[in-house]
């Protein structure tokens, strides 16, 4: 019987993570260099000893994602492209707000919509109803093929929820230009 000794544990453990990270793609670099920042970030202090162990934890992180993850899912998405796509929704979100605002203190209504899209990658599809979610006066039921379902709130005095359809075309709008050809 063999016995393995703690250094031998280690080894294995870094042969590992080192498979782990080549079978990643092209995009674990940038993701973990990221992630270092973030770190630092978070430290309030920048030094050598810090953007080592920022690294070390981003290889780390890149490693446990890997585990639940399925990288080629993600193969058709452009992620320099989506990277202004948070602060765009934040900005996004506080308008909606306030057009939510107005419209229930006039005469709102709520009702099922149902509008065809063009997104090719289920991970945009995703960060599409993740958006969806987060904007005030519409939440994400389903989406079927190319079609998506959301219950929204209108206004009663026009016909369909062409507020919610054109937050929804912009949205679409922005995550389009982050979609491989």
């Amino acid at each position: 019987m063999h016995r393995q000794t703690g250094l031998f544990k280690v080894a294995l453990c870094l042969n590992n993570l080192k498979v782990t990270v080549i079978s990643m793609g092209r995009h674990t670099i940038f993701v973990t260099i990221a992630l270092a920042f973030v770190w630092n970030i978070l430290m309030e202090e920048f030094s050598w000893q810090n953007a080592a162990v920022g690294m070390f934890m981003g290889i780390l992180t890149m490693h446990f994602v890997s585990k639940f993850f399925n990288f080629e899912d993600i193969a058709n998405v452009s992620f320099f492209k989506l990277i202004l796509f948070p602060f765009w929704l934040i900005g996004r979100i506080y308008m909606d707000a306030i057009f939510l605002i107005k419209l229930i203190l006039r005469d709102a209504k709520w009702g099922i919509m149902v509008t065809k899209l063009d997104l090719k990658s289920e991970t945009l599809w995703n960060i599409l109803a993740d958006s969806i979610t987060l904007t005030p006066g519409s939440v994400y039921l389903d989406h079927e093929e190319q079609q998506i379902m959301l219950l929204c709130i209108g206004d009663r005095k026009k016909v369909g929820y062409p507020g919610i359809v054109s937050d929804l075309k912009s949205i679409e709008g922005f995550l389009q230009k982050s979609q491989k050809q």
